[in-house]
C-alpha cells in the first residue's frame, strides 16, 4: 500500500495548529546556543587556569575568577533553556526528561545526552559547593567531568537542535569545537605531567571526537530526513506542525527557509513509511521528501485513512515544506495537490512515483500562485 495508489477524495481536512508561546520557542533555541558557547569558554579558561598560564595583562586570577563566574552563567543559561523548553510546550518534553536521560519520546538519544550533559553540570556544581566537605581529590575528579560534558552537550545541539542546518549556527559550533580542540592541544603538548603516551591518547582521543562530529552532523542532522531518523515516531511527528510565528511567504518571493521562490518546478526525491492499521483501522503513510535545490529544502506529506482495497481510503493530509505548513487538497494516483501557508497560500503539486521494492520516492514538485476564487469559494475561472 503505497501513495502511488492513493486515490480517494478528501473527506475531511487538518488545519495546521500552532503549538506554545513564540517567545519561548525563540528564547530555549537562543539559550541553547548561548549556554554552548559559555560551555567552552569555560573549558577553555578551565584549560589556561591548569597550567598557570599568565601574561602582563592577564593575571592567573583572571582566569580563575572569569572559569568560575562563566560556569555558574552556564548552568543559569542552561536551566533557562530547560524550563523554556518544558513551558513552551512544541514537543513533549517533561522537566522529569531533562535529568533522566533517554526517556523522552522526542529525539530520546539526543535530548538524553543533554539530559547527561545537565547531570554532569549539577554534579560540577554541587561538588564545587562542597569542595571543603569532601576534599580535593573528590572534587577534583568530578571537576574534571566538566570536559566529559563538553562533547556531550555538542552532540545534543547537534542531534536535537531545530536550528543545526543552519550555516550560521553550523559555524558557531564549528569555532566552539576549534576553541576546545585547540586549548586541548596546547595543554597537553605543553604539560610537564603527561607521560608521551598520555599525550598521545589524548590527542587521539580529541580528534576522534572531532571527526565523530563532522561525520555525525554530514550523515545526519544535515541530511532532510533527519526527524525521521532521529528516533521520534511517526505518529509523535504528524502530531508537530511549524511552530508559531511561521507564516507563509508572498508568491514571487522566497517561500520560507530554503524554499524556492513561486513559480519553481524542483525535482523531489526520499522515502515513504506507512504503519497501521490501529484498533480503528487508521492506516498514515509519511513521505518524507527533499527538493533537490541547493538547499536541500524539507518536504514532509503525511496521509491518513483506512485500507480500501489496495490503497487507501484518505481522511486527511498535511504537507511541511521548509518549516511552512499545508494542507493536501487533492489526490489523484500519485499526484497531490496541497494549500501551503494561510495569511499568503500558495499551491504545491506533487507528481511522485514509489519504488516498491526499495520505499522510494522520486518526483517533482510544482510552486504556483493559489488559484483565484469567487465569493462562492469555487475556483474562479
Amino acid at each position: 500500500m503505497t501513495a502511488a495508489v492513493l486515490a480517494a477524495p478528501l473527506t475531511s481536512a487538518v488545519t495546521a495548529v500552532a503549538h506554545g508561546s513564540t517567545a519561548l520557542w525563540y528564547l530555549t533555541r537562543a539559550t541553547g546556543l548561548v549556554a554552548l558557547v559559555l560551555l567552552t569558554a569555560t573549558v577553555v579558561l578551565g584549560v589556561i587556569a591548569s597550567v598557570g598560564w599568565t601574561a602582563e595583562r592577564w593575571p592567573r586570577f583572571l582566569s580563575q575568577t572569569l572559569h568560575r563566574n562563566l560556569s555558574l552563567l552556564c548552568i543559569v543559561l542552561v536551566g533557562v533553556h530547560v524550563v523554556t523548553t518544558v513551558g513552551d510546550g512544541y514537543v513533549p518534553i517533561t522537566l522529569l526528561d531533562a535529568v533522566v536521560p533517554f526517556r523522552s519520546p522526542y529525539r530520546p538519544l539526543w535530548v538524553g545526552l543533554g539530559a547527561v550533559a545537565f547531570d554532569l553540570l549539577l554534579a560540577v556544581l554541587v561538588t564545587s559547593a562542597l569542595r571543603h566537605r569532601i576534599g580535593y581529590q573528590s572534587w577534583r575528579f568530578v571537576h574534571w567531568l566538566a570536559y566529559l560534558c563538553w562533547p556531550i552537550a555538542l552532540f545534543h545541539a547537534l542531534g536535537s537542535g531545530t536550528d543545526t542546518p543552519l550555516p550560521a549556527v553550523l559555524a558557531l559550533e564549528a569555532l566552539c569545537g576549534a576553541a576546545v580542540l585547540a586549548s586541548l592541544v596546547w595543554r597537553f603538548t605543553t604539560g610537564r605531567i603527561f607521560t608521551p603516551g598520555q599525550r598521545t591518547a589524548a590527542l587521539l582521543g580529541a580528534t576522534a571526537v572531532t571527526v565523530a562530529a563532522v561525520a555525525f552532523a554530514a550523515l545526519g542532522p544535515l541530511r532532510p530526513d533527519w526527524s525521521h531518523r532521529s528516533g521520534t515516531s511517526s505518529a509523535l511527528l504528524s502530531q508537530l506542525t511549524p511552530h508559531a510565528g511561521t507564516t507563509a511567504p508572498s508568491s514571487g518571493a522566497a517561500t520560507g527557509t530554503g524554499v524556492p521562490a513561486v513559480p519553481f518546478d524542483v525535482a523531489v526525491s526520499g522515502t515513504e513509511s506507512e504503519t497501521g492499521p490501529d484498533a480503528a483501522g487508521n492506516v498514515q503513510v509519511v513521505l518524507t521528501l527533499a527538493l533537490q535545490d541547493a538547499a536541500a529544502t524539507p518536504l514532509t506529506v503525511t496521509l491518513t485513512g483506512t485500507a480500501a482495497g489496495e490503497g487507501l481510503a484518505l481522511s486527511s493530509g498535511t504537507v511541511t515544506i521548509g518549516g511552512t505548513p499545508g494542507t493536501v487538497t487533492g489526490l489523484d494516483g500519485g499526484s497531490i495537490t496541497a494549500s501551503i501557508g494561510q495569511a499568503d497560500p500558495y499551491q504545491l503539486t506533487l507528481q511522485l512515483t514509489i519504488d516498491q521494492s526499495t520505499g522510494t520516492v522520486s518526483g517533482t514538485a510544482v510552486g504556483s500562485p493559489a488559484p483565484v476564487t469567487g465569493s462562492s469559494g469555487v475556483e474562479g475561472s
